[in-house]
């Protein structure tokens, strides 16, 4: 008895199934995409002051600025995991201090405030004649315009799904720190990119 004779598929069925079921894949991919991007993280600055504020007979500067950071997360269904923070004071493009913050976890549409101490290594460096003079003319004025920059480590969760970890940058222009009346301060919205 003759066995029934197989035939092989042709190569256009082959190209036809295997193109159909990456559309599907690709449909797929991009409504998870679609439905689980995160929004951009909002970030800002609350308040900032500074504390034995001053400079060292070397031209380095001494103390610390205090500031206060808003982190807001505007996803609906994603929650976020701060590893960290860092937060840098920069004048006129010169480093002048920083502070590193612990990590913390947001939930869905969540604010969180965190207060970072940055502070001043006086001995580490001296600063360039041109940025003294700058500060020490905005200081006799009675306000200090700086620069605030973040720098964090997160990852997006969707219920126990967590997301690779994001380098999130911010930038914070003209922060003006008051003083002659350092409980006025107004909010300094960051410009955030991922």
């Amino acid at each position: 008895m003759a066995e029934p004779r197989r035939t092989r598929p042709s190569t256009f069925r082959c190209a036809a199934a295997t193109l159909l079921a990456l559309s599907v894949v690709v449909v797929i991919v991009v409504l998870l995409w679609l439905f689980l991007h995160p929004s951009r993280l909002d970030i800002s600055v609350d308040h900032a002051s500074t504390a034995g504020f001053n400079f060292t007979a070397a031209g380095g500067l001494a103390g610390a600025f205090d500031l206060t950071v808003r982190a807001s997360n505007p996803n609906e269904r994603a929650g976020v995991s701060y590893r960290w923070l860092d937060v840098g004071v920069w004048y006129n493009g010169t480093y002048l201090a920083g502070g590193h913050a612990p990590g913390f976890a947001q939930a869905a549409e969540e604010e969180t405030r965190v207060d970072v101490a940055a502070r001043a290594a006086p001995d580490a460096w001296t600063l360039p004649r041109d940025v003294q003079e700058g500060i020490k003319r905005e200081r006799t004025a009675g306000k200090l315009t700086v620069d605030v920059h973040v720098v964090a480590k997160v990852r997006f969760r969707y219920g126990v799904v967590r997301t690779r970890k994001y380098t999130v940058r911010a930038s914070c222009p003209a922060v003006a720190i008051d003083f002659a009346s350092p409980t006025s301060f107004h909010r300094v919205p960051c410009y955030v990119h991922i």
